[in-house]
């Protein structure tokens, strides 16, 4: 799953990046500040296929299933979204991207140091070897400035299977792009072959990602500096 991210860069990094040919930035600088520990419920940056950067809450519930008193979801399973009650009219109609410097995942083990070996849930950082930033795909119920009113609107992270050889700490993990993939998951002419072809073969694959393990003070919500993705010093 992914249910905690890191943003810290700045708007227009992500736009070079993704080689946006006019990107705008509806983001006001000063009451932005790098994020380290994002959260659902927060305001991470996305980009639209119009080339705007905007911040969106991170979260959804369809006005139907709010109706029914159905939890808000932050992910979306690739293998189902583009059928799925909740998601299948965003995916044909507001598919969006989420940059990010690196994501969040928690493995049980033994506590370093701990002669117990009581198990407990360790926290790992993970992000490109590269350094590069990573382009989530997601899904938006906000499209319109007067979509963000609406009760329940929002984004979630698609996910997909974790393949082998990334960190074990979780069977799902956010569905990452390339810049050059990113931009086709944005192109609003991309057929349902062009959506099924895009996100069996190009995600990111295991082999461009390394992770450590990092504080437990990521754990709280409302930690966020840069120290929380640091290497976790070896006991």
């Amino acid at each position: 799953m992914c249910g905690r991210i890191s943003q810290y860069r700045l708007p227009m990094h992500y736009a070079e990046r993704l080689h946006l040919k006019n990107p705008f930035v509806l983001v006001d600088a000063a009451d932005r500040r790098p994020g380290y520990n994002l959260s659902p419920g927060t305001h991470p940056l996305a980009v639209y296929p119009d080339e705007t950067i905007r911040a969106v809450h991170w979260g959804y519930c369809p006005p139907w299933a709010r109706e029914k008193k159905l939890p808000q979801t932050i992910n979306a399973r690739v293998e189902t979204a583009s059928t799925s009650a909740y998601f299948r009219d965003l995916w044909r109609n507001a598919r969006i991207l989420v940059p990010a410097d690196g994501w969040f995942e928690w493995r049980v083990e033994p506590r370093p140091g701990d002669r117990a070996g009581k198990p407990f849930k360790q926290p790992y950082y993970i992000r490109r070897a590269d350094g590069e930033p990573m382009f989530l795909a997601a899904l938006t119920s906000i499209v319109g400035d007067e979509d963000a009113a609406t009760p329940g609107a929002g984004f979630v992270i698609v996910t997909s299977k974790a393949d082998e050889g990334l960190v074990d700490v979780h069977d799902r993990r956010p569905l990452v792009f390339s810049p050059s993939a990113g931009r086709r998951w944005l192109d609003a002419t991309a057929t349902p072959a062009d959506l099924h072809a895009l996100v069996k073969s190009d995600g990111v694959p295991a082999a461009h990602f390394v992770w450590h393990r990092v504080t437990s003070d990521v754990n709280r919500t409302v930690n966020d500096e840069p120290r929380l993705i640091e290497p976790l010093a070896a006991a």
